[in-house]
């Protein structure tokens, strides 16, 4: 009797998990394939759709990196953890400051507008000299205060370590607003004044806040 035909010569059997991996296999070559095609249409998209203030922005961003130069070496030195100068120093910033925003009294007088001591008018060359040497004064103080730094942080970890990052940049926003308060080359707006003075004092009381927790 004549056998049964076989298998053609060369061929194999594909059991169903062989099957199944390929597959699976041609599967994830197609979403690959996909995501290829719409990632590089996407970018294509964006290089030839930018707006003209995205084009700007992206020179801006690399005059800045070019005028920055190599990265710096990271030179932030923190306090130790058993350290309580860092909060005894804030305190006292913190304290002299209030004392320099307390004579604010005399910024408010000015009257606003540019400062220019070789003015004609004599009345307006004694406002311009009187405004230059106040101004010269109080950032003379701001100066004279920081001599030493304005940075209380600690090492991350440590106990005080988010008490006092909070405390450095309150005072830090304070210093920043004290020093545009009083402009060397203009007097600002009275109602600008007042806010940045209203600004600065909230910026102090808040560090108060947080530093009467702390150890002494």
């Amino acid at each position: 009797m004549p056998r049964a035909p076989g298998n053609a010569a060369g061929s194999a059997v594909v059991s169903p998990e062989e099957a199944a991996a390929r597959g699976r296999k041609f599967v994830m070559s197609v979403l690959l394939g996909v995501v290829v095609v719409v990632g590089g249409g996407a970018l294509l998209w964006s290089r030839f759709h930018k707006t003209p203030e995205d084009r700007a922005m992206a020179a801006r961003d690399s005059l800045r990196a070019i005028a920055a130069g190599p990265a710096r070496p990271d030179t932030t030195t923190f306090a130790r953890a058993d350290d309580l100068s860092p909060i005894r120093h804030a305190r006292a910033l913190r304290g002299s400051l209030l004392g320099i925003l307390g004579g604010r009294g005399n910024l408010m007088g000015f009257t606003e507008g540019p400062v220019d001591t070789l003015a004609a008018e004599r009345a307006e060359q004694r406002r311009a000299k009187a405004y230059v040497a106040f101004a010269k004064r109080w950032h003379d103080r701001l100066d004279a205060v920081t001599k030493n730094g304005s940075d209380f942080r600690y090492a991350p970890g440590v106990q005080f370590g988010p008490q006092m990052e909070t405390v450095t940049n309150q005072l830090q926003a304070a210093l920043s607003v004290m020093r545009d308060m009083v402009r060397r080359d203009a007097v600002k707006p009275l109602r600008e004044r007042r806010s940045d003075a209203k600004a600065a004092a909230g910026y102090l009381n808040a560090a108060g806040t947080v530093l009467t927790n702390l150890p002494r």
